[in-house]
């Protein structure tokens, strides 16, 4: 099989990268000099409870961390979304009417996108007075965009022409913005650019990278290796193609790239699963400066949080108990800087077994689904 047959076959996801790419692979970044401090206990800013009601999976801080959001089920059959500062009193918004169980809550502009998935997934929007303002239609899945700021839905449907995407995208009050369409045909190509062979989804399903063919050389009768290049959903543009330095690097960089495409910056296991390597900004692969060797690599949860790539991995220390005493595991934040490629330590929380537990992050807060002293289930906010 030739690179250019693995390339086309390789249909991956990617994401956000420049409008015109800058290749930017030469030998491998060396990992970042900084030493990772270890984490310290993060200190308890507050806690929430359901009270006698029960306590759902769904949470979120909004990103600067002066909201959380969250919903419980009453023994009234009620089902309610709760926002407010964390800890603090906030608004009950009735959501009995659009869902049971709803699946995750995104914060957006201060307004909050409940996500149903009965069925189809669909959404609510909730304006910042606690208000049903909109509801989506149904779509397969859902993202944040940072630029625009949107929220995107998509949805794939198979047809005799091809597999056609529609992507359509809300501004923050739940209003569209546009909806678009992409046809992938049979033979990989995008409807309307005959000559942009599809790879996969970038920058919140709202860019593609394609594979374009070389220009033709008249002097050898043959045409040049294949260029890539960005095609703007939004504008069905197709940008200008360029070529890689090193063919290899950038397949390795697409492969890893569509593990989490809707992040700037995505952390993923490198070879041999001894440690991480941190794939973006742009095109750039680099070996992640932490050292793993006392936690679960396959224990990552990350997010994005401004700027920063805030994630989680679960410690074990054999030396301070073994497998019947609390105090061997612990779930430990880190910070992570993309451009710089600097890691900086949070802080942890203690584990009463090896399980980590759900989070979400937002200005220096996290907040934390735990087990509660009488056997129900609070949210810890944790500040640092």
């Amino acid at each position: 099989m030739t690179v250019e047959s693995k390339i086309v076959k390789g249909r991956v996801s990617l994401s956000a990268v420049p409008t015109v790419l800058a290749f930017v692979f030469g030998a491998t970044a060396a990992p970042s000099g900084h030493a990772v401090a270890a984490p310290k206990a993060l200190k308890v800013a507050g806690r929430v409870s359901a009270g006698e009601a029960s306590m759902h999976d769904a949470f979120a801080l909004d990103q600067g961390g002066s909201k959380l959001a969250y919903i419980v089920f009453t023994g009234k059959g009620a089902v309610q979304l709760h926002v407010g500062p964390p800890g603090g009193k906030g608004r009950v918004t009735d959501l009995a009417n659009f869902s049971g169980a709803p699946e995750k809550i995104l914060s957006l502009g201060g307004y909050w996108f409940v996500v149903s998935n009965e069925g189809s997934r669909r959404a609510a929007i909730v304006d910042p007075a606690g208000r049903i303002k909109r509801q989506t239609g149904s779509f397969d899945d859902c993202e944040l965009s940072r630029a625009p700021n949107a929220f995107v839905t998509y949805s794939q449907k198979r047809q005799p022409n091809g597999d056609r995407t529609t992507i359509q995208t809300y501004r923050p009050d739940g209003s569209t913005i546009a909806v678009k369409s992409l046809l992938v045909t049979p033979g990989g190509t995008i409807e309307g650019d005959a000559a942009a062979t599809f790879l996969g989804f970038s920058k919140s399903h709202l860019q593609a990278m394609v594979q374009k063919p070389g220009a033709y050389n008249r002097r050898s009768d043959a045409r040049e290796p294949p260029q890539f290049a960005l095609y703007d959903v939004m504008t069905g543009k197709t940008g200008p193609g360029k070529m890689p330095p090193k063919l290899d690097t950038f397949l390795d960089y697409i492969r890893k790239r569509a593990e989490k495409p809707d992040l700037d910056a995505v952390i993923v296991l490198a070879a041999g699963q001894a440690g991480f390597d941190l794939v973006g900004p742009g095109e750039k692969v680099r070996p992640l400066g932490l050292a793993v060797q006392q936690y679960d690599v396959l224990s990552l949860q990350q997010v994005q949080v401004g700027n920063r790539v805030v994630f989680s991995l679960v410690a074990d220390r054999p030396e301070k108990g073994n497998m019947e005493e609390a105090g061997r595991y612990s779930q430990a934040f880190f910070s992570l800087e993309p451009t710089s490629g600097k890691v900086t330590a949070l802080g942890e929380i203690p584990l009463p077994d090896k399980h980590s537990c759900p989070w979400s992050a937002g200005g220096n807060k996290i907040a934390v689904l735990r087990k509660a002293a009488d056997g129900g289930r609070e949210i810890v906010i944790y500040s640092r």
